[in-house]
């Protein structure tokens, strides 16, 4: 029964917080960086992520962590691996430390990332393999915000590739960067983000109509 009650009261909790104002609440922009997209099968390399209060982004206090698993030893002849060095490697995180402090990050945030569907796979296998629980507030997928946005105009069907965080950054006039870089893709989709919500957002909605733009 208090397990049920405590339940309730966290639901009822985060319901109120997504009734404000979209600008009040604080976000959590992510990008992980791996060796594939099965987290059962592959490996996590590097993560990052930076705190947004809108219309801010808080990129001098940014986290970023590489994960060594032994790929130091596989890298061989090859100079990098996934965009990562040798000398990245032998600076590698501890993970269960790390998964903490993310952990900490989220609570009461807006998870905000670039496909929601392959990041959140990946945090919920950690949570799984490390019993590090990660609660955000709720989360905001900026290529579901993008397809939102673009499905309704039905005359000009969404092609391949216009989808790519790349793509998707041009439209709003921001500039390139260079991709699969965790830290720096974390920069580009928190920058996409910001631009998504100013152009497309009055400062007073409350976020949940934010996030229902957001959502696959």
């Amino acid at each position: 029964m208090a397990q049920w009650l405590e339940k309730l009261a966290h639901w009822y909790d985060r319901r109120q917080k997504l009734k404000r104002p979209w600008q009040e609440l604080r976000y959590v922009a992510l990008d992980i960086e791996s060796t594939g997209l099965d987290p059962k099968k592959h490996q996590i390399l590097s993560i990052a992520w930076m705190t947004i209060h809108p219309p801010v982004m808080h990129y001098g206090n940014a986290q970023y962590h590489v994960f060594a698993h032994g790929q130091e030893l596989e890298l061989g002849q090859s100079p990098t691996i996934h965009g990562l060095t040798q000398q990245d490697f032998l600076h590698s995180s501890e993970p269960r430390q790390t998964f903490g402090m993310l952990s900490r990050a989220l609570n009461d945030a807006v998870l905000v990332c670039h496909h929601k569907g392959m990041d959140w796979r990946f945090l919920k296998h950690i949570e799984a393999e490390y019993g590090t629980l990660f609660k955000p507030l709720a989360v905001f997928d900026t290529l579901a915000f993008e397809k939102n946005k673009l499905e309704r105009n039905p005359q000009q069907p969404i092609q391949g590739g216009q989808l790519t965080l790349s793509a998707c950054r041009k439209r709003y006039n921001l500039p390139d960067y260079h991709a699969h870089h965790a830290l720096t893709d974390t920069l580009a989709c928190a920058e996409l983000f910001l631009a998504q919500c100013y152009s497309n957002e009055n400062s007073n909605r409350p976020a949940t109509s934010l996030l229902k733009r957001a959502a696959n």
